[in-house]
């Protein structure tokens, strides 16, 4: 899935890439492939991100691209700086989205980035997966009790106090074992009070450690559709291809 895929959704014509990058520094979340395209060779993860930011420059020599979204299967902070400096020429003066596990999300943090990239707007998306602590911390093993979903609701309304062009957006599962339906319906009435944006990710079993995927309603299709702003079921592009 590692490369640059050109968009065209609900959020507009967008410029996605999927970078490579080192093991996330939690790595304890029971449901998460990505694993399988991290690398601990520095110098792999430089040279192949390199080669994925050159080919973004040019796909956006064409002019119509106004956001960029950055995706690592980690945390956008746990890049290496060679990677984060050359994504400067992407960010600036566009909508410029990344991914990030909370804790590295603070008001420092989010001025730091708008200084060094000057985005239109800065969109961060956290994967909070599901409103409900249990679910979220016991069976998800996400490392973000209520209290951190709290601070991040928090951080979001200082920022827009202080006029700062940041938007916090947040993921929200569907289709895993542990979640069933009413709690993901809870979950987006609850985080579109909380944040910014929603995006509902179908989830996909990747190793038989994972928990199972289960059957989705076409009334739980339809609530999706009209009450988050994206609708993530996948495709060949999300394919998670490696061994361990």
């Amino acid at each position: 899935m590692i490369g640059v895929f050109k968009v065209d959704d609900k959020l507009g014509k967008r410029l996605v890439m999927i970078l490579k990058g080192f093991p996330c520094s939690w790595g304890r979340c029971s449901f998460c492939p990505f694993a399988l395209e991290q690398s601990i060779d520095m110098g792999d993860v430089i040279t192949t991100n390199r080669r994925i930011i050159d080919e973004a420059l040019r796909v956006a020599e064409g002019g119509d691209i106004r956001r960029v979204a950055i995706f690592n299967g980690s945390s956008f902070h746990e890049l290496p700086y060679d990677t984060i400096e050359r994504l400067r020429a992407l960010a600036g003066e566009r909508m410029f989205e990344i991914e990030s596990r909370s804790e590295y999300v603070t008001l420092s943090s989010m001025k730091a980035l708008l200084d060094y990239y000057g985005p239109e707007r800065l969109i961060i998306r956290i994967g909070f997966e599901v409103y409900d602590e249990d679910i979220r911390e016991k069976l998800l093993v996400k490392g973000m009790p209520d209290t951190e979903l709290r601070r991040i609701h928090e951080l979001r309304d200082e920022g827009v106090k202080l006029g700062l062009p940041v938007e916090i957006w947040v993921y929200v599962l569907f289709g895993i074992e542990f979640i069933p339906e009413e709690k993901v319906v809870e979950s987006v009435n609850m985080f579109r009070r909380m944040f910014d944006g929603v995006i509902a990710v179908k989830y996909k079993r990747y190793l038989p450690e994972h928990p199972k995927e289960m059957p989705v309603s076409e009334s739980l299709v339809e609530f999706l559709e009209g009450n988050t702003d994206l609708v993530d079921l996948g495709g060949e592009q999300w394919v998670i291809k490696g061994e361990r």
